[in-house]
């Protein structure tokens, strides 16, 4: 037992001590001259005078440094008090043999049962000697006149010392017991204040912002991540509702509810988070659900991330990717103005020459005119290309778009064996517009029949969806290269000889334009598939 609990002991049996000789004192006048006799109040007095000093100055003296000595002189001390007292009171016909029952039970509770048995062998032995010494061997005949010996007194005074032993060996195992239980708790609760420690120092270490909110989405923990990404501290956080803080800016509601449908799923939202002190910052945040040991619900567990950095970096990393755009379209239009320039430059040099023959002036003059058109074609694709015109939009039947570009596909000259399979249903309508989403897919379809120079099948379908439209054009072609699979819609890129590189180019841009993405999938040696896919814009 630590000498702080022991100490505490023995101030708390010195007490009860102290009250119980006070009391006593009190009731002493008060007894009937049966019990104390007249020649005997003096030796009732004393043994409680005793105790009350003896109390009242391990009292005064406060803790003690070896708590357990001190121990052992109070109970064999009171076993003699107490001694005195039940002479004092009848002997073996005394009431107050009670006393050494309650100062067997302290002195286990206080000396372990090993204790206790021996404060209770010695509380036997003198009790049985005053029980003998005025009864049976009379030796304070010269203090009071001898009494009769009963079988009664005997038995009493058998009983009452085999109540002391056994109140030790039973009260004694329940002090170990209790003390065996106190030390495993306090073992346990050390273990879980380290264990909560351990706890709170990784959720205040980590880096990540982890906020822990209740079933009414109240804020309940906040580390010092989540201070710092806020801008709040904790006693300010902690106890008001998210949407206090945090605004709208989060919907709560619908991730829950997409946790509840799989709790063990973790949902991602990004939101600008607007603070105190008027700054935004993007942060994502990574909500998951907060469960108790057992596994009962408390709530939700979110994990934000300050996104600043990394919109930096994309930044900048778009720009590079603009500069770098920028400049091989730059190359490449250099590259496709040369080569007609180069033809109008040696047409125009031999017309200005002496030139006789009107058939070959007449080849001069087409190659000028051609090349022209060429460069007028150039020019016309890139502005289409830089300067877009704004969409104008109409609920139209995309099927009639469709079947507008498969029917000028089946009027160009193409292989014999190339066929077309049309897999859209015979209506469907939706917002686009027409003009531009026409273009697109006629410069896909003709790359598709492009890449299929001996024939093959053309897949064009088209399906509605809830939230979405998609169009797919497949070709049974070559496929494309991986090393030009990420290049084929950046402008003047081509692998086509002649090719302009724009067509797919201006399907990406009108696209994006029209709030939607293209996906491409491809197999070398087994063809292309090209799905577009539009959002709900239908009429």
């Amino acid at each position: 037992m630590k000498a702080l609990d022991a100490n505490r002991l023995l101030r708390g049996f010195s007490w009860v001590r102290l009250g119980l000789a006070q009391l006593l004192l009190v009731l002493g006048p008060l007894l009937p001259s049966d019990l104390i006799p007249a020649a005997s109040g003096g030796v009732f007095a004393l043994p409680l005078l005793v105790a009350v000093v003896s109390s009242g100055a391990l009292l005064l003296l406060g803790p003690v440094s070896q708590p357990r000595r001190i121990a052992w002189l109070l109970f064999l001390l009171d076993a003699v008090l107490v001694t005195a007292v039940v002479a004092a009171t009848g002997g073996a016909q005394s009431i107050f043999t009670f006393l050494y029952v309650l100062s067997v039970t302290a002195a286990c509770v206080l000396l372990s049962r090993t204790g206790g048995l021996v404060i209770a062998a010695t509380s036997s032995i003198l009790y049985t000697g005053l029980v003998f010494g005025r009864t049976v061997f009379p030796l304070t005949h010269l203090f009071e006149p001898p009494q009769e010996t009963t079988a009664l007194e005997l038995l009493t005074m058998f009983l009452n010392s085999g109540t002391f032993l056994t109140v030790a060996i039973v009260a004694g195992g329940l002090a170990e017991r209790f003390n065996a239980t106190r030390q495993e708790l306090e073992t346990q609760r050390k273990t879980l204040s380290d264990l909560q420690a351990f706890k709170d120092l990784i959720f205040q270490s980590v880096g990540t912002g982890l906020i822990a909110l209740d079933r009414d989405h109240t804020i309940t923990a906040l580390n010092r991540g989540a201070e710092e990404i806020s801008g709040l501290p904790a006693q300010q956080a902690v106890g008001r509702p998210w949407s206090a803080l945090f605004g709208n800016a989060v919907p709560l509601a619908s991730i829950e509810a997409a946790i509840t449908d799989n709790p063990r799923a973790a949902v991602r939202h990004e939101a600008v988070l607007r603070r105190a002190d008027g700054s935004a910052i993007p942060v994502r945040f990574t909500f998951s659900l907060l469960r108790s040991g057992d596994g009962d619900r408390l709530g939700l567990i979110g994990a934000c991330e300050d996104l600043s950095t990394f919109r930096e970096m994309e930044a900048r990393m778009r720009q590079a990717d603009r500069l770098a755009t920028l400049g091989r379209m730059a190359a490449n239009i250099a590259h496709e103005i040369r080569n007609p320039l180069a033809s109008l430059t040696g047409a125009i040099e031999a017309l200005t020459g002496n030139i006789g023959a009107a058939d070959a002036r007449d080849r001069l003059t087409q190659i000028v005119l051609r090349e022209s058109d060429r460069l007028n074609e150039i020019l016309k694709n890139f502005l289409d290309y830089a300067r877009p015109a704004p969409l104008v939009l109409n609920t139209v039947d995309l099927v009639e778009a469709l079947d507008d570009v498969l029917l000028l596909l089946e009027h160009r000259a193409v292989p014999p064996t190339f066929k077309i399979a049309r897999e859209y249903p015979a209506s469907l309508r939706w917002t686009v517009d027409p003009q531009r989403l026409k273009q697109a897919l006629w410069n896909l379809c003709l790359n598709a029949v492009e890449a299929m120079p001996d024939g093959g099948e053309l897949r064009v379908g088209a399906a509605a969806g809830p939230h979405a439209l998609e169009i797919w054009v497949a070709d049974t072609g070559e496929g494309i290269a991986p090393g030009d699979l990420s290049h084929i819609f950046e402008p003047f890129y081509s692998t086509k000889p002649g090719g302009s590189g724009l067509g797919l180019a201006l399907v990406h841009r009108i696209v994006q334009e029209h709030g939607g993405e293209i996906d491409v999938r491809t197999e070398p040696g087994l063809g292309t598939t090209f799905t577009v896919t539009l959002p709900a814009r239908r009429g």
